[in-house]
Order: C-alpha cells, then sequence, then structure tokens
C-alpha cells in the first residue's frame, strides 16, 4: 500500500504472535458469547418455567452430584451464567491490553521509519515543508497502522465471524427467525457503499485542515520575537482564529455524516429486531416456541446486528485512517538524499585539499545561482568569501556539505570527489558555525557532545576552554548540567556562539566552514569569539563568509564572488587596488556591531 518498500508486512512481522494471540482471545470472546445465553434460556425455561431439563444437561448434573429441582436450576445456571460473564470480561480486558500493546508498538515502528526517511529528505524539500506538516505527519497519521488493522481490519474479520456462527445457530433454532434476521443486510449494505464515498473527501479535507492548523502553531512560536516586536498579538489571533475555525468546520461535517450514518445504521437494526420480536412473540403465543428460546433468539440477534453494525461503523473510522495512510505513503514517495554509492569510501582520512572545478548549481532550472566556479583551497588557507547578496557565498558552502549536488562540474576533496565518499561520512569532517548560533533542547554538556557524541570529559572541557566557553559556564548555578531552554534561551549571543565554536573545536574537522560568527554580537563578545575563531582555524582547511573587515584582512585568500561567477582573487590590499567591486564592498565591510 505505501511506496518506497513501506509494506504492512514491514510492521506486521515482529508482532505475529500477539496477533495470534489476539486471534485466539476473539475466538474464545465468540464461544463464551454463545455459551452465556444458553444458561439465561434454562434459568428462564426450566427453573422459572415448566420445560423439562434436555436429558444430557440432567445426566451432568447427575454425574457432578447436583440436584435438579427447580430452585437448584435457578442458583446452578444463575451461577453458570455470572461465571461466563466474568470470564468473557477477562477475556475482553486481556485483548485489550495486548490489543492497545500491539498498536502502539506498531505506531512507533511506522513512526520511526517516517522520521528516519524525513530526516533523508533533501534541505529544498524542507524548506518548502512547513514543520507543522511534518509534526501532524509524525504524531497524528501514524496513528492509521493501529486504526486500520486494530480497529478496523481485524474487529471487521472477526465480527463477521461471530456473525456467521450466530446465525448459524439461529438457523438451528428456528429457520424463518433466522433467516428474517439478515433481512436488514442489503439495505445496510447499500447505505455502506453509500457513505464510505461520500466520507473519503470530507476526511482527506479534515486531515489537511489539521496539518494547516499545526503549521500556524508552530510559525506563531518560533517567531514569536516578531510578533511581539510588532505588536501583532492581534493580527496573529486573527489569522490562527480563521484556521482553527476552518479545522473545526471540517470536523463537524465529519462528525455531522457520521451521526446521520450511525441513525440509519441504528434504524435499520431496531427495524430488524422489532420483526424478529413480533414474529417471535407470535410464535410463543401459539405455543410453537417456549419464552426462554425466544429470549435466546433475541440475544443471539444483538449478537448478529452488533457486529453487522460494528462492521459499518468502522467504516467512519477507516475513512479517516485512509485519508492518514494516504498522506503517509504521500511522504515515503518523496526521493530522499542522494544514497551512498555501493563503491563510497569513508572520509575519516582527509586532510582537507577542496578543488571547486568548473561548478555551476541552480535551484531552479534556467536560473543558475553559481556558474562554471573553479578554485582551491588547502589546509591552512582561510577562505573569505565576499560579494554581494545573491552573489552565490552561502549556496558555495551548502555544495561542499552536500547539501544541494552541483547541477554541474566537479568538487574534490584530496583529488576525489565528493560524491565518492559516504555522505554521513564526508560531513563528520567538517565542521560549521553558523551566524545565529543553533542550540537543542538540553544541557550544555548535551551541546557541546552533539560535535561528538563519545567526546570525553575532559576533551569536552578542553574544548570549552578553546572556545572562551568555559569561563561562563562555570559561572552557570549547574555549570556544564545546565539546561538550556529552547533555541538556547537564557544564554546571550556570544555564549551562544561560545558553545557553537566549543562543539566545533570537539568535531575536530579537517574542514571548517564559517558564516561570520561575529556578525550580530557586541564589541566585547565579539572579541571573544574572534580569539577563539582564530584558534579554531589554525591547520584547518577554512571557508569564511565575510560580513567583517577584520575576517576578510585576516584570510590567506580572499574571493571576490557577482552573480555567481568569481570574479577576484587575492589579498585584501591587492584586490583594494585591482577590483572596483571588491573596493565597493570593502567601504561597506563593518567591524562594529551589524
Amino acid at each position: 500500500m505505501f511506496a518506497h518498500g513501506f509494506r504492512w508486512g514491514t510492521f506486521l512481522r515482529p508482532y505475529r504472535r500477539g496477533l495470534g494471540a489476539l486471534a485466539a482471545l476473539s475466538l474464545v470472546e465468540i464461544v463464551l458469547r454463545v455459551l452465556a445465553p444458553f444458561a439465561l434460556a434454562i434459568v428462564i425455561d426450566s427453573a422459572l418455567g415448566t420445560s423439562p431439563l434436555s436429558g444430557w444437561l440432567t445426566r451432568s448434573l447427575d454425574a457432578l452430584g447436583l440436584a435438579t429441582g427447580r430452585h437448584d436450576l435457578l442458583v446452578i445456571f444463575a451461577v453458570v451464567g455470572l461465571l461466563l460473564q466474568l470470564l468473557h470480561q477477562l477475556v475482553v480486558m486481556f485483548h485489550g491490553q495486548l490489543s492497545v500493546t500491539i498498536g502502539q508498538g506498531m505506531i512507533r515502528d511506522v513512526r520511526e521509519r517516517l522520521f528516519a526517511h524525513m530526516q533523508a529528505l533533501t534541505l529544498k524539500h524542507h524548506a518548502a515543508t512547513p514543520t507543522g506538516e511534518v509534526a501532524q505527519r509524525l504524531e497524528g497519521d501514524t496513528r492509521c497502522i493501529d486504526q486500520l488493522l486494530l480497529r478496523g481490519v481485524f474487529p471487521v474479520a472477526f465480527s463477521a465471524l461471530t456473525l456467521l456462527i450466530m446465525f448459524c445457530i439461529l438457523v438451528r433454532i428456528d429457520v424463518t427467525l433466522g433467516l428474517l434476521s439478515l433481512s436488514i443486510i442489503p439495505p445496510l449494505y447499500v447505505w455502506l457503499r453509500f457513505y464510505a464515498r461520500r466520507m473519503a473527501s470530507p476526511a482527506d479535507h479534515a486531515r489537511r485542515t489539521d496539518s494547516r492548523l499545526s503549521s500556524r502553531l508552530h510559525e506563531i512560536f518560533v517567531s514569536i520575537r516578531l510578533v511581539k516586536s510588532h505588536a501583532r498579538e492581534d493580527h496573529e489571533q486573527q489569522r490562527f482564529s480563521r484556521v482553527a475555525g476552518d479545522a473545526a468546520h471540517a470536523w463537524i461535517h465529519v462528525g455531522r455524516q457520521g451521526a446521520v450514518f450511525s441513525i440509519v445504521n441504528g434504524v435499520l437494526t431496531v427495524a430488524g429486531s422489532t420483526l424478529i420480536l413480533i414474529i417471535g412473540g407470535v410464535a410463543v403465543l401459539d405455543g410453537r416456541m417456549s419464552i426462554g428460546t425466544l429470549m435466546l433468539v433475541l440475544t443471539y440477534l444483538g449478537y448478529v446486528y452488533g457486529p453487522m453494525q460494528a462492521i459499518a461503523n468502522t467504516s467512519g473510522g477507516m475513512q479517516q485512517a485512509l485519508a492518514s495512510a494516504r498522506r503517509i505513503r504521500e511522504a515515503f514517495t518523496v526521493v530522499p538524499e542522494t544514497l551512498d554509492a555501493p563503491s563510497a569510501i569513508a572520509a575519516s582520512g582527509i586532510r582537507g585539499t577542496v578543488a571547486f572545478e568548473d561548478v555551476s548549481f541552480a535551484y531552479v532550472p534556467g536560473m543558475p545561482v553559481l556558474d562554471h566556479v573553479t578554485f582551491t583551497a588547502r589546509p591552512g588557507d582561510m577562505i573569505a568569501l565576499v560579494g554581494p547578496s545573491g552573489a552565490g557565498k552561502t549556496t558555495l558552502a551548502s555544495l561542499l556539505v552536500r547539501f544541494y549536488d552541483a547541477t554541474a562540474g566537479t568538487i574534490a576533496i584530496d583529488g576525489v570527489p565528493i560524491e565518492q565518499y559516504r555522505l554521513g561520512s564526508l560531513r563528520q569532517r567538517i565542521a560549521i558555525v553558523l551566524q545565529e548560533a543553533v542550540m537543542m533542547s538540553g544541557t550544555i554538556r548535551d551541546n557541546l557532545r552533539y560535535g561528538c557524541l563519545h567526546a570525553s570529559e575532559s576533551e569536552m572541557i578542553a574544548a570549552a576552554r578553546a572556545a572562551n566557553a568555559d569561563e561562563f559556564i562555570a559561572q552557570l548555578p549547574l555549570g556544564y548540567d545546565t539546561v538550556l531552554g529552547e533555541a538556547g534561551s537564557g544564554l546571550s549571543g556570544g555564549q551562544r556562539q561560545r558553545l557553537s565554536i566549543a562543539r566545533a573545536f570537539l568535531k575536530d574537522a579537517p574542514i571548517l566552514i564559517l558564516d561570520e560568527p561575529t556578525a550580530a554580537l557586541d564589541t566585547i563578545s565579539e572579541q571573544q569569539v574572534v580569539d577563539a575563531v582564530r584558534r579554531l582555524w589554525a591547520g584547518r582547511t577554512t571557508f569564511v563568509i565575510a560580513h567583517r573587515l577584520s575576517t576578510v584582512r585576516e584570510a590567506t585568500r580572499i574571493v571576490v564572488m557577482d552573480k555567481g561567477r568569481i570574479t577576484a582573487e587575492g589579498k585584501h590590499d591587492e584586490l583594494r587596488r585591482t577590483n572596483d567591486l571588491y573596493r565597493r564592498l570593502a567601504s561597506q565591510l563593518t567591524d562594529t556591531p551589524t
């Protein structure tokens, strides 16, 4: 049903024994449902009435040494009925517990598989897909496997088996009443087909409105500083209310259709029960049937109509689950990042000589962002990339990490095209420090070790010291165990940036990419970060997207870019004399906080 190897069997296989146990418990439930009404019929006919007890029952009671008087039969079969009901409830309880355990296990497996797939998708896909949409699919839509299998297919199959067994028993009791019990099946089937067609589209729409609601929530609270700084709370309230209203109306529509469907189901089953009651009552009045037998018929009739209604009512939930399943399938059809070739090699031994050979790239075909870029950087080089906005500086760095693949040309490290390295291994050998330091939820220790998960305590502290971060960490009440808020809230920009640099130290990669980490800092914080950055780029192949004149002056080579092309290379003083574009750019570069 699902794309790219996403098949039911993948998720059912680990739960085969559990599903077998569920099937066995369901069969036991059916047997207990069959037996329980007989005790009531015996009480009514033989204990309260005058009908003689069946011969085999009399012999069984005699063999057990039990009396067969009417008072004795009342007590015996009332207790038997009670025990059967208690046993039935115990079986139902175990069935429910096992069903929840299996269902949640399968949901977890689907979520893990989908999460891995979503992580493997390209940055281009993530940039175009709202985060709320991803969260909705992972949190809400992944429940479809439980709804389809354990709340859909499984109950329908055993309801159908229950219906068949109970119908056979009814026919043995009274052929006419047994056949009449099936009179509601044709109209119920027609109504079910009609309803299923009408519910598919509203269920899809409702799920999509939920995704839009999640996306709106995420967008608002991620941008809460922007909202508050512009006093746009009322504006965002109105936008959120519109999306919330759309979601509410969509689910109200689904609920109304479900209510109408249930009413029609109820009317059909009540009509069938009334018909059986009238015809069976006439048979009792005419002496052709005992009251106990009629009660037995009506009880089994409930067991026939109950599964019918269960099958019909399940279709509503099935439509919603199928809508979620379609959304999961859509997610799995998105092609992930390029997989490693079978002959891909590890990048663990690279030294860091990076060569761009005639590299071109376009996010949109026909609109190049990079155009025939060629240059080489060696270990110890600090390459400053400068140019106006949109020149392709960030794109150049993104291609090196293979966030995107070049449209044409070759990027090689130590003479080997980067496509020939295993992707995970390649990225482990490249450290990135962004202009806005990214922190994860968790402790400072967790954030530092994100650069190297197995780093020792001494290595982590050494990295923090090299990044000028150890001093402020020591002043925190819990030191390295201080828990950071979302996105590192509670720390200043300079502190977050020093943690980011410490993380890069801990990664100890031979290639370093810096998206000018001091651009948004005050003078004091900048100096602490600059000192740490100088230590970090020593001996490494470093690319800096430069926003500050001080950084540009320290570069071993400056690469001037414009409209996706390299227009000049050289040192600061040389380029100021020979390149008009660089001269204009240099006059705009600042050594004061921006």
